[in-house]
């Protein structure tokens, strides 16, 4: 059944799915402390990557040439962000992303550790409220699987991170995050690195 569904609607879905979210304010500094605190993580969406050309129809996750890709001002943004974690002291964390090669290669360019592939975190639409409430529930699943002193980053896109923790990240932007008992999503804090 086709369902006709305005800008509206799809707005108060996103809300429906996103309102047992927390978000707690904190500054650059303490948010970065945060990160040497177990059972708090990190979600980041992939590097700048402009929006045309699409990606085609039937994304191929081999073959780059079918997707969105990292432009030179994503390349540098993503060697900025492993940058500032160096430079607070995080040389290494686990990473899982996105199959996405725009998300994959901000995790490679990153240089804190292997990339592995997560298709929990392949990009979902807006408009698609079926698949936007599956990726936050299979998002928040698998956040709940790590253990607390592993410092965890999750790179996916703005979609999914909207439907797992109820943010909406710019490009090359990260929340850190941490879940309680019942697998709610709390955001700490929120960091744009220059």
């Amino acid at each position: 059944m086709f369902v006709k569904c305005g800008l509206a609607g799809i707005l108060g879905a996103v809300f429906v799915l996103t309102a047992d979210l927390r978000v707690a304010n904190a500054d650059d500094n303490d948010t970065w402390a945060l990160l040497k605190k177990p059972g708090h993580m990190v979600l980041l969406r992939h590097a700048n990557s402009p929006e045309s050309p699409p990606d085609a129809d039937k994304v191929d996750f081999k073959n780059c040439a079918t997707q969105r890709r990292l432009d030179d001002a994503g390349r540098a943004q993503a060697k900025r962000v492993g940058d500032a974690f160096r430079k607070h002291g995080i040389t290494s964390l686990r990473i899982y992303s996105s199959q996405y090669c725009r998300a994959m290669d901000t995790g490679r360019l990153i240089r804190l550790g292997p990339v592995k592939e997560l298709p929990a975190l392949n990009q979902v639409y807006l408009a698609d409220l079926g698949g936007m409430k599956d990726a936050g529930e299979k998002g928040r699943a698998f956040m709940r699987t790590i253990p607390a002193r592993q410092l965890t980053m999750l790179i996916s896109h703005v979609t999914n991170i909207q439907a797992m923790a109820g943010v909406s990240l710019a490009s090359g932007e990260f929340a850190v995050v941490h879940t309680d008992g019942s697998g709610s999503v709390t955001i700490d804090g929120r960091i744009k690195v220059p």
